[in-house]
């Protein structure tokens, strides 16, 4: 039988996330325990694919998603993660609010599929090349429709990001969820000052060159 992709459902929404830089693991996650509920322990392994439209790069992510049981915790996992594959493609937007701190903006378009390799496939044969590989472990935590990840982004250290999505990406919505991140930053015990403007793969792509 020939290759197969399944591809199961789509999502369109907007994701409304800041990450921060994270000093104190053990503080974060005692902070955490306090006031939301455990979700899992995932490992993200993204590789990251870039094209050309008309002389503009184009970028798409394929995840792949696999569960472990963390000994960092100590309430059990409420979901039963499986392993997972994702192909993912953001229009990405960095917004900077009246108070001078940031959030990211994502119009993202994602679906899970069955395999990577028939994707991989299509994405070559269209010029698309692989220049940029992310591995991150993530603790996660839900709060009312927060999502709260302890992630650590190799080499780049512990981060916390928070997200909510959002059927707008209007300014009056944006402006509401990001006074709620803050705030549930500030319950963290984080400062607004440990927010992170840059994406993951620019601070990826700034080592290669140190």
């Amino acid at each position: 039988m020939a290759d197969q992709v399944v591809f199961v459902y789509i999502v369109y929404m907007f994701e409304i996330e800041l990450k921060a830089h994270v000093e104190n693991r053990e503080s974060v996650i005692k902070a955490l325990e306090s006031f939301a509920g455990y979700s899992c322990a995932i490992q993200k392994d993204d590789e990251y694919w870039k094209g050309f439209r008309n002389g503009t790069p184009v970028q798409v992510r394929i995840r792949k998603e696999t569960p472990f049981v963390s000994h960092e915790v100590s309430a059990e996992p409420k979901s039963e993660r499986q392993k997972d594959i994702l192909f993912t493609y953001k229009r990405k937007e960095v917004r900077t609010a009246a108070d001078g701190t940031s959030m990211e903006i994502n119009d993202e378009k994602e679906c899970r599929c069955s395999d990577s390799a028939a994707i991989e496939a299509f994405l070559e044969d269209c010029g698309f090349t692989r220049f940029l590989e992310k591995h991150k472990t993530v603790l996660a935590w839900t709060y009312e429709d927060a999502l709260l990840e302890l992630c650590t982004v190799n080499p780049l250290g512990d981060f916390l990001e928070i997200e909510i999505m959002s059927d707008s990406d209007e300014k009056e919505r944006t402006d509401e969820i990001h006074r709620k991140l803050l705030e549930l930053l500030t319950k963290c015990g984080i400062s607004h000052d440990k927010i992170e403007k840059r994406y993951y793969s620019e601070l990826l792509e700034s080592r290669k060159d140190v």
